[in-house]
């Protein structure tokens, strides 16, 4: 290689000189990669070199090749560094960095950074920015477009809607959807003239007729209020929406009218309906004590609710009005009233008394809560008070229950025969008086202690109302067969014999019944009066008389025998029970004072 070669490609360029003067130069440092092969960088009115030029002129043409000449290579220049961000807007999505680049010229003309930056060709780039912003006005016409249609259609059915119902709309029980004001004004005027209420529930029915209330309407007004209650703006949310403008239903009737049918139909069906009770103080025989009963309502149905139930339904123009619980009766007085615990309570203090009421040797009645809370009464304030009466009432009941002086008995016979018999003054005999004073005092004590029946007169044994009540002891005066026989405590006849008793004349007749031996005389002076006239007057030795001193056993020697049916045949007394004399002397020595008679057939 020659020395004007190596000079030429190791040479400096000359500095060029600076022309103070000139136009100041262009900052190109931005435009450095679009710079060719075969542009200088230099200022405008820079000049060669002589260095410059001295390179020209080394090659001369004896020194060059003899093939054809080509191309020469490019020449390098330093250009300022350039940064990734400085190449942001036409290198598209790279990694970011402040490193610096340096690029140098291709042989194509365009520049590229040492890290591989690919060529940007300007020319297509804007004229896809060209196509880019036609696309984007055509859709922005596009859309304007539609917008307007829109606009216009949303105008067209808030407008449409204006004086319209929106889809399922009803008013009561008409359907109004899509009619206008006017249409709505005639159905529902139409469907109030065909009005019929069905008031029911409770067991209660009653049927109403517009014209029976005399029912009215304002359709218009009542149209407009539903209308308003539809918002035709913002009818894409109204269409989704269901409707029911019942509550703008508002009618007007005959008041007077309404609550007369409805008074005259409740009354009559409280007429067969139990009524309320209210709550009370009551005595629970299970609790044995007394308790605050709770109130019920009953059936019988409060008019003035029934009528309230069908003023709701003909001011909303509803076909039926339903009755609850509330439509009933209700009571005045509940468990919550404070009169009724302490009446209670009270109540309860006065049948703390328990005992038993003794006659004979057996209790026969109990008195406790079970009976002293009859004779407690509450007043008008709740206020519990034993009733005086009332007790004695019990009382003297109990008495009679207990009496048996008088009373039919029946009782079998030591030889097997069964009697009734009935009268006589032998038995129990109860002191009415004696016995409420008892009571009253055992209760007012809240007593526990046995309380003893007084009485009049007692007999052997207390068996109840009936039965048998003297003992094994006593003597048995059977007309019917005309014998007498005397039981000892043991059961046992220790003395009997024939008889003959009164005439059956209906007069004359023994007396019949329980009695006792009231007292014996020996010898006694008989004396029998009928009329206030004196019949006889005799003298007997054995006077054992039983009821009174006038009927009784005595020793009758007149007389031709004794037992049979000789009382039928003439030879009947006129009441005692004949006896033959020495009959008489034995049983008078075996009777005693007190012992039981008993006379029966």
């Amino acid at each position: 290689m020659s020395d004007k070669i190596k000079n030429a490609k190791h040479g400096k360029h000359a500095k060029p000189e600076t022309d103070e003067s000139a136009a100041p130069e262009k900052d190109l440092s931005g435009l450095d990669f679009l710079v060719t092969k075969k542009e200088k960088i230099a200022p405008a009115n820079a000049q060669p070199s002589s260095a410059d030029a001295g390179s020209a002129d080394a090659g001369s043409a004896d020194d060059q090749p003899a093939h054809p000449q080509r191309p020469q290579r490019p020449q390098t220049m330093r250009l300022p560094p350039i940064t990734h961000q400085d190449l942001a807007p036409l290198a598209g999505s790279r990694p970011q960095s402040n490193q610096p680049m340096s690029y140098g010229m291709t042989p194509y003309g365009a520049v590229a950074p040492s890290q591989g930056m690919l060529p940007v060709d300007t020319a297509a780039a804007l004229k896809r920015q060209r196509r880019k912003r036609s696309i984007l006005k055509a859709l922005g016409i596009t859309f304007g477009v539609l917008v307007a249609l829109v606009v216009v259609a949303y105008v067209g059915v808030a407008v449409y809607f204006s004086d319209r119902f929106m889809p399922n709309s009803t008013i009561g029980d008409v359907d109004v959807s899509l009619m206008s004001a006017s249409e709505a004004q005639r159905a529902v005027a139409n469907s109030v003239s065909d009005y019929e209420l069905t008031v029911e529930g409770m067991g209660f029915t009653l049927n109403l007729s517009a014209v029976d209330t005399g029912l009215r309407i304002n359709a218009a007004s009542m149209v407009d209020e539903a209308l308003s209650h539809e918002n035709p703006w913002l009818w894409p949310i109204e269409l989704k929406r269901e409707h029911n403008e019942t509550a703008a239903l508002v009618a007007s009737y005959n008041d007077a009218g309404l609550t007369s049918i409805v008074e005259e139909a409740v009354a009559t069906f409280n007429s067969t309906a139990e009524g309320p009770t209210n709550a009370s103080v009551a005595y629970d025989e299970t609790a044995h004590a007394y308790v605050v009963t709770p109130e019920a309502p009953g059936q019988a149905l409060e008019a003035s609710k029934v009528v309230e139930a069908a003023d709701r339904a003909l001011a909303a123009l509803e076909p039926t009005a339903v009755l609850d619980e509330t439509a009933l009766k209700q009571p005045e007085i509940t468990a919550s009233d404070e009169r009724l615990a302490e009446a209670a309570e009270s109540a309860n203090k006065m049948i703390a008394a328990n005992f038993d009421l003794i006659l004979g040797e057996d209790s026969v009645e109990a008195v406790n809560g079970d009976i002293i809370h009859q004779w407690i009464t509450l007043d008008d304030e709740y206020k519990a008070t034993l009733d005086r009466e009332a007790m004695t009432s019990w009382a003297n009941a109990l008495a009679d229950s207990l009496n048996t002086v008088g009373t039919s008995r029946t009782y079998k016979r030591a030889d097997g025969k069964t009697f009734t018999v009935e009268g006589g003054v032998y038995g129990w005999e109860v002191d009415r008086e004696a016995l409420v004073e008892a009571v009253v005092s055992g209760v007012d004590n809240g007593s526990a202690e046995p309380v003893y029946i007084p009485t009049f007169s007692e007999g052997a044994v207390y068996n109840g109302v009936g039965e048998r009540d003297w003992g094994n002891r006593y003597l048995d005066v059977d007309l019917a067969d005309q014998y007498v026989r005397l039981y000892d405590d043991n059961n046992k006849v220790i003395w009997e014999s024939d008889c003959i008793s009164g005439t059956p004349d209906g007069v004359h007749d023994t007396s019949t019944g329980v009695y006792w031996v009231n007292r014996k005389q020996s010898p006694s002076k008989l004396t029998g009066y009928e009329n206030g006239e004196k019949l006889y007057d005799t003298t007997v030795q054995y006077w054992m008389p039983f009821d009174g001193n006038a009927i009784g056993l005595h020793d009758a020697d007149w007389q031709p025998d004794f037992g049979g049916e000789m009382y039928k045949e003439g030879y009947g007394s006129h009441g005692c029970v004949n006896l033959p004399p020495d009959k008489a002397g034995e049983l008078y020595g075996l009777l005693n004072e007190g012992d039981v008679v008993v006379s029966h057939w």
